[in-house]
């Protein structure tokens, strides 16, 4: 998609409007494009067979034979991963609380694939460079989103 072409200086305001929209119509496009580009698949490894048995991407993509990995992913995908998230808050008598609030990360959720993968049972795993790399979950991010 081409950048709009930007309007004379001179331009009347309804022109500057017009060219702003088409702009920013061009971002959200680039920017939806862009994040779908970043998908993330991560292979799962079973280390008492020491074999790649399947793979999760951030969309909640499962790929794998292996009923016994499925099995145990299955509610996760379907229902997110419970995760306790510190929080800060202040009480109705103006204290500040520190807490932590459950919730549930789901498919196309930042930090989604480090969440599933810590959150398989023994012997499953992924390898600890690539799960170091991975983004966590950020409760600030997260309400971000969700209020744009």
């Amino acid at each position: 998609m081409e950048e709009p072409e930007r309007p004379d200086p001179d331009a009347d305001a309804s022109k500057i409007q017009e060219w702003m929209d088409e702009s920013f119509s061009r971002s959200v496009a680039e920017g939806m494009e862009s994040a779908h580009n970043d998908t993330v698949t991560v292979e799962i490894i079973d280390y008492e067979q020491d074999e790649v048995v399947g793979t999760i991407d951030t969309d909640g993509n499962l790929e794998t034979e292996s009923e016994a990995l499925r099995n145990v992913s299955q509610a996760y995908i379907d229902q997110g991963i419970p995760l306790l998230v510190p929080t800060v808050y202040e009480n109705n008598e103006g204290e500040t609380i520190h807490a932590d609030a459950e919730v549930f990360i789901e498919p196309e959720t930042e930090g989604f694939v480090r969440a599933f993968v810590d959150e398989l049972p023994s012997p499953y795993d992924c390898e600890m460079k690539i799960l170091s790399s991975l983004p966590t979950f950020s409760l600030e991010e997260s309400t971000e989103n969700h209020q744009s």
